[in-house]
């Protein structure tokens, strides 16, 4: 398997995480500490912890030191066109599933 390949599966891996895209949506609108985070998701800090470290090893955030205090932000905000890009597939597969649904429901009533 080629390199990019692996790299894309690993990229890919990150992004299907619920905490870790809970995380990219906070970010989205400001910056938050990991405090904030972990008060707006009612999850652990060491749970926090370990997705923001996740998320900043694949180059998805940063973070800027302010008094001590880590601010963290979305470092390429490209990677929401990605996500509606995504979101907008998974839409459209879905409607697609619920038409054949649909209409195999109106074969099995005539039927």
């Amino acid at each position: 398997m080629s390199e990019l390949k692996k790299d894309t599966i690993e990229f890919l891996k990150v992004l299907a995480d619920q905490t870790r895209l809970e995380i990219l949506d906070l970010l989205y609108q400001k910056d938050k500490t990991s405090s904030e985070i972990q008060s707006a998701l009612n999850k652990s800090q060491s749970t926090i912890s370990q997705h923001l470290k996740v998320l900043a090893n694949k180059n998805l955030i940063n973070f800027e030191r302010i008094n001590n205090v880590r601010y963290y932000n979305i470092k390429n905000i490209e990677v929401f066109k990605l996500l509606i890009d995504i979101k907008s597939f998974v839409a459209g597969i879905n409607k697609e599933k619920l038409q054949t649904m649909r209409n195999e429901d109106v074969l099995d009533t005539l039927f």
